[in-house]
């Protein structure tokens, strides 16, 4: 951090903690602290405050943070009772920190409607009393949002109020505020949610601000009264809203329409509200569409005058993860500084500052789904320069790693089958000064490194750039049955009965309504047959003595390759276990019109359907896919291509028993009512098995099991040529790598210039900065071959030389036609390609017939810069004016020519008059 940056923060905490403590001596010491911290080095702690399947509650979404005046913190939360869904039984639930977050009281209840949904907490509090308010959501809990919005429900959602005057240890009962701020005719509504602010400035100093769908909820006597501000012009939703420091409002919305621009919705009020301005978009607040957070640093009427804001949201523009904090150093018009906090899955999120001038978040995230639990990171503004001593991966040769790796995670389960003896661990980092530890010895990031696990329990492994120190601590379970290949169809063993069980356990699959084996094969250069299916037929295939696939409440995995014909109905089913129909025990993978891979699970008796898809596009018509669909523990995933692509949030796994022997299960056909799902195109190679695949069994089912080359990567340079000399560029240059691997394919590219981070390679990568820059990619295969890196030299320079020509004098005198020495003084430069050469190409005089008689010494075409010059004037006693030429050139070809003159005195001596030509 600089200096200026230090004293920034040191003030700012200074001023901050001013409004929080006495003035006296008390406050001087608390302050000195805060400038101290300041000065210190960067802190980050992170924790869980509320997880799933515990406390009495399904899931916890929805949070909200706020800092009273004496310093508590109030998290609160919506407890979901009996799904993760937005509808059902839903209270809101509370946790009190008196201490800046390090010990947190009991979870409390808020508000309970019973059966009913009371969400989207919004919580300001008023300086002059110290009141506490606090608005939510409330709807009927069988109401969903499609019925509330299409006029089919029994209620529609309002706005209620309560508050606190005890710091939230009690709450007063909710009141309903339909009447006061919801139009008469509205039916779905929310505010927030996070929280609201207490105008600072204006007309309306003290005025209470609660953001809502299009507009403001607001009061001027301290809460008594309520009513609405003027509405946005656009149509946004999960609002929030900031005073800027000169008494502007700025709202920063979701997007409810224009999702495509993946931005946030920005809006401001220069009349409190009143009117506001068009909605624009700021570009680096990139957003996937979801409800994000903005907090001033300090007051809006603070003494310094800072416009320090904060911003938080998963940064990524298609999928909730990478929870991101922003600065902004001038009220939001730019985003210069931003730092992630947690990069694993990630959704809502709640800012605070705290009265020592740290940061907290509030936010949505987890390994599995970004709703697998509600955490608290609490940072200073340190932390945001600092630079993080994080891995990039860690890779287990066997075993399932339980949550996916993340860098910024510390605690890890690797779950291994029963009677593994050892596992070889890969760390991988691309910051060559972070410093590994495996169980204490040093190690290399790319080297694989051996682990006997004979009576081993955990591993640790450290990571140390600097002062910073990450520890990554790995439990080891064997406990997990290996996996029994009950079913497995490889098309190449067909008779009349229909298609062999290579297992030998007798599930012959029944070809059905044009069902037929054909010869081809999904694997690359792969030789036999494969099974085609017509749903304009509604071919099939049936499996028979089915009895050892009703599974219960064990784990289970199904594997298949896939190339469908089209994509042209709402999904296409895979596999289909049971019967349909509600509550009632099935599982089934289908693949969906827009090339995602989906997942469904029913069980009883808790009787809930657990329903999982990856992104789009991850099949596409005419190529083969390898899928994958694993049930574990008390979660489905779904691999792609050997790649972890979608996990579910975690369920009672003792409480799904998907046994059904009402039907036998059907490959290719939609058991449904729609009865219009069927697979249309190819299968190979399906395989059901008893319990759960780990990763690496995934991998080797997709990958060639002989595929040990590296992928190739080549750079194609745009221009083609060097347009200067010496293998110099002098213009901008265009980069584009392209990658061959004939084997198992192309998993990802990466590179990185100048030995920054790397980065995946998504496009041309453009180079427009001058000097030398070093361009290094690699490639990884699906086999996981890694390309050894490659570099590329681009020597850019689009600049001339700068020179400058310095004579010892500027006159020569007297003019007596004496030889007098000249000494040129050369100052050379160029900062891209440096100076190749610096050459006197010129030395001439005017009205001088023969400039050779009146210079001596001087080398024409070489560096020389020191010669003689003639004292004379020219004929009839007219001033003589030597022009000296110098060429610079660099090493580019750029050339820069500057001339400087030396004059004769006009004076002329008498003794001398004659001696003119």
């Amino acid at each position: 951090m600089i200096p200026f940056r230090k004293a920034l923060i040191g003030w700012m905490m200074l001023i901050l903690i001013a409004a929080h403590i006495p003035y006296g001596s008390a406050g001087v010491s608390k302050a000195a602290e805060a400038q101290a911290a300041a000065d210190g080095e960067p802190q980050f702690h992170n924790i869980d405050l509320f997880v799933a399947g515990t406390e009495g509650y399904h899931t916890f979404r929805i949070p909200t943070i706020l800092t009273t005046k004496d310093g508590t913190l109030l998290a609160f939360a919506e407890g979901r009772k009996n799904s993760a869904s937005d509808t059902g039984d839903i209270d809101l639930v509370l946790k009190r920190s008196l201490d800046g977050g390090t010990i947190w009281e009991p979870l409390q209840t808020v508000c309970d409607m019973g059966a009913d949904t009371c969400g989207n907490p919004t919580a300001v509090q008023d300086e002059s009393n110290g009141r506490i308010w606090l608005f939510m959501n409330h709807n009927y809990g069988d109401d969903t949002i499609e019925e509330i919005n299409n006029g089919t429900s029994r209620g529609v959602r309002t706005i209620w109020s309560s508050y606190s005057d005890d710091d939230g240890a009690t709450w007063s009962e909710p009141v309903n505020r339909f009447e006061e701020v919801q139009p008469s005719n509205i039916r779905w509504d929310a505010t927030g949610p996070a929280i609201g602010i207490q105008l600072r400035h204006g007309p309306n100093q003290g005025r209470l601000v609660i953001p809502a769908i299009g507009r403001n909820i607001q009061s001027d006597d301290h809460g008594l009264t309520w009513y609405q501000s003027g509405y946005i012009q656009a149509d946004t939703n999960e609002a929030t809203v900031v005073e800027l420091t000169d008494g502007t409002l700025m709202r920063n919305d979701r997007l409810s329409a224009n999702k495509e621009l993946k931005r946030r919705a920005i809006s401001t009020s220069s009349d409190q509200g009143a009117t506001w301005s068009q909605v624009f978009y700021t570009p680096e607040l990139i957003d996937p569409v979801v409800q994000a957070s903005i907090v001033r640093y300090m007051p809006a009427d603070n003494e310094l005058g800072s416009k320090l804001l904060l911003f938080a949201n998963p940064a990524h523009e298609n999928v909730r993860e990478n929870m991101t904090v922003r600065l902004s150093y001038d009220d939001g018009a730019t985003w210069p500084e931003a730092k992630t906090v947690y990069s694993g899955h990630s959704a809502y999120s709640s800012l605070t500052v705290l009265p020592d001038g740290m940061i907290g978040l509030l936010f949505e995230g987890g390994g599995y789904t970004p709703y697998d639990k509600i955490m608290f990171a609490k940072f200073n503004l340190a932390w945001f320069g600092a630079e993080e001593a994080h891995l990039d991966d860690l890779m287990f040769s066997e075993g399932s790693l339980s949550p996916v790796f993340r860098g910024d995670i510390g605690y890890y389960r690797l779950t291994l089958y029963e009677g593994t003896e050892e596992v070889t661990v890969t760390p991988v980092t691309s910051n060559n000064g972070i410093e590994i530890e495996i169980a204490g010895e040093p190690a290399a990031s790319g080297e694989p490194r051996t682990i006997q696990l004979d009576g081993l329990e955990d591993l640790l492994i450290t990571a140390r750039l600097g002062t910073q120190t990450r520890t990554y601590s790995i439990e080891f379970d064997r406990s997990r049955p290996r996996p029994e290949l009950l079913l497995h169809w490889d098309f190449e063993q067909v008779d009349d009965n229909g298609v062999a069980d290579v297992t030998g356990r007798g599930h012959t699959g029944l070809l059905k309504n044009g069902a037929a084996v054909r010869p081809g094969a999904a694997l690359p250069h792969g030789q036999g047959h494969i099974l085609h299916l017509d749903a304009l037929q509604r071919s099939h295939v049936e499996i028979t003595q089915a009895q050892d696939l009703h599974f219960g409440t064990d784990d289970f995995s199904f594997a298949a390759w896939v190339n469908p014909e089209t994509l042209s109905r709402q999904r296409h089913l895979l596999m289909w276990y049971g019967t349909a129909g509600r509550e009632v025990p099935q599982w089934w993978m289908s693949v969906e019109q827009n090339g995602a891979v989906r997942m469904n699970l029913n069980g009883l008796p808790l009787n809930r359907e657990i329903g999982i898809a990856t992104p789009s596009g991850l099949v596409k018509t005419g190529e083969w896919t390898h899928v994958a669909g694993v049930r574990q523990g008390g979660n489905l995933l779904i691999y792609v291509n050997g790649e972890l692509a979608a996990t579910s949030a975690r369920f009672d796994g003792s409480a799904m028993n998907v046994t059904n022997e009402a039907a036998p299960p059907f490959v290719g056909f939609d058991k449904g009512a729609a009865a219009n799902r069927d697979w249309n195109g190819s299968l190979d190679d399906l395989r059901i098995y008893h319990h759960a695949l780990d990763p690496s069994d995934v991998r080797k089912l997709y990958l060639p099991p002989s595929d040990t080359a590296a992928p190739i990567t080549k750079a194609i340079v745009t221009p083609d040529e060097p347009s200067g000399v010496n293998g110099w560029y002098t213009s901008d240059v265009t980069v584009e790598l392209t990658v061959t691997d004939e084997e198992s394919g192309v998993a990802g590219t990466e590179y990185r210039l100048d030995g920054g981070e790397w980065k995946a390679y998504e496009g041309a990568v453009h180079v427009s900065a001058e000097g030398i820059t070093t361009l290094e990619y690699r490639s990884r295969d699906g086999a996981g071959n890694v390309e050894e890196v490659r570099n590329l030299t681009l020597a850019i320079d689009k600049s001339e030389p700068k020179l400058t020509i310095t004579p010892n004098r500027d006159v020569i005198w007297p003019p007596n036609r004496k030889w007098v020495p000249v000494e040129i003084g050369i100052d050379a430069m160029d900062e891209s390609s440096g100076i190749s050469s610096v050459m006197l190409i010129s030395v001439t005089g005017n009205g001088v017939p023969d400039p050779s008689s009146m210079v001596r010494g001087a080398e024409i075409g070489t560096g020389d810069t020191s010669f003689e010059l003639m004292a004379a004037n020219n004929p009839g006693g007219q001033k003589r004016v030597y022009s000296i030429t110098y060429e610079a050139r660099d090493h580019a070809g750029h050339t820069t020519i500057k001339t400087v003159t030396i004059e004769v005195a006009r004076m002329i001596n008498r003794e001398d008059e004659h001696d003119g030509d």
